[in-house]
Formats: C-alpha cells, sequence, structure tokens
C-alpha cells in the first residue's frame, strides 16, 4: 500500500532513499577522488625543478632555503587549515588547496628567479596543508559511508599509485621537452603545470561535500572562538593520547627529511650527470615508489601496517648511508634512489592507515595536521643543519640517525596494533 505523507511507511521509505542516495554519491566522490590523485600528479616542472633552481643560478644552499621556506610555512598553516575544513567543510579546504597550486604554478611561470620561488614555496605549502589531512578524511569519510572504511590503507595505496602512474610519464617528457628545446624547455614545462593546475580546479569542484556542519555563526567573532575551541581540543586529544605522541615522535624523528630528493639532481649533474636526465632519473624513482604503495596493503593487511612502516624507514636509512660513501658515482646512485623509493612508497599508505586506526576515524584532518605540523617544524630544522656539513657527511649522518633511532623506538611502533 502506498504511504501517505508523514506516515511510518514514507518516513522508512524516505530514509531508505536518503542513504542509497549518500551511498552514491560516496561511490561518486571516491571515483572522482581517484581522478584527482591521477591529475595531481601530471606535473611537468616540479618534479624536476631542482634542475630548474640550478639552472637559473641558485646554490645548493638556497635551494635547501626554498625547500624549507615550504615546510616552515606548512608548519605555520597545517593546524589552522585542518581546523578551516573540520568547521567548514572538506571541500572547501580542497578547492582552496588547488586554487593555491594553480596561482603558484602561474607564479613559477611568470616570475622565474628566487623571488618568485619562494613565493610559489609559499603558495606550495598552502596548497598541500589546505589538502593535507582534508583529502584523506574525506576519503575515510565516504568509505565509512558505503562501509568500506576497514580498506583506508588499501584504498589511499591505490591513489598513491595513481598519482604516481601519472607521474611517471611527465618526468620523461620534461626530458623529451628539454632536449628538443634547450633552456627554452622549462618556460614550456611551466606553461603546461599551469594548464593541469586549472583542471585540477575543476575536476575538485565536481566533489559532494560529506561532511555534517553542525554549528552556524552570525559573526566573525563566533566562527572564531569555535575554530579556537576545536584546535584546543584537538591539541588535547593528541598530547594527552601515549600511543599519539609515540606516532608523533616516531612519524617525524624517522624521516629523511626530504633532503636527498631536494639535493639528489643537483648533485648529479655536478657529478656528470646531463641535465636532461633529470626526468629520467625522477621517473626511476617513481616506479620504484608507485608499485609499493599499491601492494604495501598486502604487507599491512597479512601482518600489520606498522610492519611496513618501521620496514620502510628503517631500510632507508641504510640507503641513505650507502649513497653518501659512493656519491661520486652517479649511476649507482641512480639504482639506490630506485631503491629508496621502493620504501618511501612501502611506508607512505602505512603511516597513514595505523593512523586512522589509532584515531578510529575521529578528528583525522585536525590530529594529522597537528603531526604533520610539528614534523614540518622538524624537517625544516633538520634540512638547514645539515646544509652545514658536506653532502656526503650530511647523507651518512642522516641515515645512522634513522638507523639508530629505529633501534630504539621501532619496537613501540609495531606494538601500536588496531584494536
Amino acid at each position: 500500500m502506498r504511504g501517505i505523507s508523514g506516515s511510518p511507511t514514507d518516513t522508512i521509505l524516505n530514509l531508505k532513499y536518503n542513504k542509497n542516495m549518500n551511498q552514491k554519491l560516496a561511490e561518486r566522490n571516491i571515483k572522482i577522488h581517484g581522478w584527482i590523485n591521477f591529475i595531481s600528479g601530471i606535473v611537468f616542472l616540479v618534479p624536476v625543478i631542482s634542475i630548474f633552481y640550478k639552472y637559473t643560478g641558485l646554490s645548493i644552499a638556497e635551494i635547501v632555503i626554498i625547500s624549507n621556506i615550504t615546510t616552515l610555512c606548512i608548519w605555520l598553516f597545517e593546524l589552522p587549515t585542518s581546523v578551516f575544513a573540520d568547521t567548514s567543510g572538506r571541500k572547501k579546504s580542497m578547492v582552496y588547496s588547488v586554487i593555491c597550486n594553480a596561482l603558484g604554478a602561474l607564479t613559477i611561470l611568470l616570475f622565474p628567479n628566487f623571488i618568485g620561488f619562494i613565493v610559489a614555496a609559499i603558495l606550495a605549502a598552502l596548497y598541500w596543508s589546505f589538502w593535507s589531512g582534508t583529502g584523506q578524511a574525506f576519503l575515510e569519510e565516504n568509505l565509512r559511508i558505503i562501509k568500506k572504511e576497514k580498506e583506508f590503507g588499501r584504498k589511499i595505496g591505490h591513489f598513491m599509485f595513481y598519482e604516481q602512474l601519472a607521474s611517471l610519464s611527465t618526468p620523461l617528457i620534461a626530458s623529451l621537452i628539454l632536449k628538443a628545446f634547450g633552456d627554452n624547455g622549462y618556460t614550456v614545462l611551466a606553461g603546461l603545470d599551469v594548464i593541469f593546475a586549472i583542471f585540477l580546479v575543476i575536476l575538485v569542484f565536481q566533489l559532494t561535500e560529506t561532511t555534517n556542519i553542525k554549528e552556524k555563526f552570525s559573526t566573525a567573532q563566533e566562527s572564531w572562538k569555535h575554530n579556537l575551541d576545536t584546535a584546543k581540543i584537538a591539541l588535547k586529544n593528541v598530547f594527552q593520547s601515549s600511543k599519539l605522541k609515540t606516532f608523533l615522535v616516531y612519524r617525524s624523528l624517522s624521516h629523511h627529511m626530504l633532503f636527498l630528493g631536494v639535493i639528489l639532481l643537483p648533485v648529479l649533474s655536478e657529478k656528470g650527470m646531463l641535465d636532461w636526465y633529470s626526468g629520467i632519473v625522477v621517473a626511476i624513482g617513481t616506479i620504484g615508489s608507485m608499485f609499493a604503495s599499491k601492494y604495501a596493503y598486502k604487507i599491512g593487511e597479512k601482518w600489520s601496517y606498522n610492519i611496513s612502516w618501521v620496514l620502510g624507514t628503517t631500510f632507508q636509512g641504510i640507503l641513505l648511508i650507502t649513497i653518501g660513501f659512493i656519491l661520486d658515482s652517479w649511476i649507482a646512485v641512480v639504482f639506490l634512489y630506485f631503491l629508496f623509493n621502493v620504501f618511501d612508497g612501502l611506508w607512505q599508505p602505512s603511516w597513514n592507515h595505523v593512523l586512522v586506526s589509532l584515531t578510529n576515524g575521529k578528528a583525522i584532518a585536525t590530529t594529522r595536521s597537528i603531526i604533520f605540523a610539528i614534523f614540518a617544524l622538524y624537517i625544516t630544522i633538520g634540512k638547514q643543519f645539515l646544509t652545514l656539513f658536506e653532502v656526503e657527511k650530511a647523507l651518512i649522518g642522516l641515515g645512522i640517525f634513522i638507523v639508530v633511532f629505529n633501534i630504539i623506538l621501532g619496537s613501540r611502533i609495531l606494538k601500536l596494533h588496531e584494536k
């Protein structure tokens, strides 16, 4: 019998209809999210940006400064942007993220100099900060709607694979363009980055918001107070949890500080590698990380994601030591860089899954951003400290530190199993 308006039958039908609609929207979001990760990997100049810095006359120290400006700004922006995402919605934060990315790409195209690179570095930090935590939380929320939240580690690994799949071809194309056009090729690459950055903005606008924003504010003061209270609660949750404090310390001190990636191409160029080989080197590294991130869930689901994380960082430390000793042989370094990226792809999806497990899917964006903000400050100071030493000694010292730290704290990370 057809239910009349307001009847129990009508209510049940409406609930079922809304549930089905939410599930369809969530599935659509996840599909679009995968395409967003793929398109975000289509960057041409960024993979070889350090060799472009060298071409414009920047020293290794100046290149590290630009990298540190990005990570320092991430430290400043991470918490406020994640609170904004929690209080104003995921989609709005993600839209702001890709707009900043497009502006950064345009800045590099129009102002390819030290000041322009600094402005682009700040915009890159905003791009990262608005997305960091928010994108992961958005994915977890949509998986939860379709009752597949336990597959988060697998799905985010696949998303990383899509991004790296796109990143595999673009460095090779960049090498061909640089070989064909010479120095003018850098402008071509920068222009292509602007085009795909705009396309990424269009794609993010196609997402549907899933966060239920309960608070409505009549004044800016009310909004500010609510955001501040949200940040305080999140900070309290992180620093009152022994597991999250252990997680936070390990997330920072087990990391390679991005130092190898920042200095690799300029150093290899100094050791005799032709500049147009840079894209090929980056593509080789991408091959290593893309398949490792896609299949990291096999170790994670069979044993634990904690094991993947500890295993990946420990072997990266060993590889940094080895690279430091053989840096003069650039071909051998490229091979070890490939292995380094294999282990990077192994632990990247793993730490995200461990965090989601520890938070039980609650306040992921803000919690992740607190952890990442502290990490960003650590690697900013760390990279600057490493520039005080010769590159070889810096790599060896960093590798030894990572290995020793894993011996000290790795066993505690292995015990952080989800319940």
